[in-house]
């Protein structure tokens, strides 16, 4: 059985899993303090702290970015080769 990836479900589930991450280190900033943020405002162009709307959505609009690339980095080339081996 040659099983392909899908490219929207991984896209959607790394976008997921990417928000709920963002989300809890941004209420970890804000709630006790953390400096996780400081860290991801290099990988977030656009995202400033102290936290404000704009960068906020700035930074989930990266997420989105960053997911549906590192989608296609998987899926694509996966694919390409579970395609390409010959039947056993």
């Amino acid at each position: 059985m040659k099983a392909t990836l899908s490219f929207r479900a991984l896209a959607i589930t790394l976008f997921i899993a990417l928000t709920v991450s963002y989300l809890l280190c941004i209420a970890g900033d804000l709630l006790f303090g953390w400096t996780t943020l400081k860290a991801l405002t290099p990988f977030l162009p656009g995202f400033a702290w102290p936290l404000t709307a704009g960068g906020f959505l700035i930074g989930l609009l990266w997420i989105a970015v960053c997911s549906v690339y590192s989608a296609a980095l998987i899926a694509f080339p996966y694919n390409y080769l579970v395609k390409r081996q010959p039947s056993a």
